[in-house]
């Protein structure tokens, strides 16, 4: 038969073992608690780290922009310092009527 002192060895072990449930259930929240709290940061720091990268990617988008505008603008002027150097020695373009040759030379 079952003795009182068994019932209260058992009662005993149950008061143990709900104490230490609870004491882990603790634990547990605790560091749930700052888990949370640290995603909720990292989650913070990629989104600010995105915006970064959002604003060098179009700081950058802008540079190319103004670096075409200016390889044209450079390409524009070569053009037309060639065209006029071009117009200033005509006989470079055709060979002259005279015998010579574009570089002025007497061909045979």
């Amino acid at each position: 038969m079952v003795t009182i002192s068994h019932i209260e060895q058992l009662a005993d072990k149950l008061v143990e073992m709900v104490a230490s449930l609870r004491n882990e259930r603790d634990q547990l929240r605790s560091q749930y608690s700052e888990l949370k709290n640290k995603f909720a940061e990292k989650e913070l720091e990629c989104i600010r780290m995105s915006k970064e990268n959002q604003r060098n990617l179009e700081i950058m988008e802008r540079e190319k922009l103004a670096f075409q505008r200016e390889k044209s603008q450079i390409e524009g002027q070569m053009k037309a310092l060639y065209e006029k150097l071009s117009s200033l020695m005509p006989e470079a373009k055709q060979p002259q009527a005279n015998g010579q040759d574009a570089r002025g030379e007497r061909r045979p």
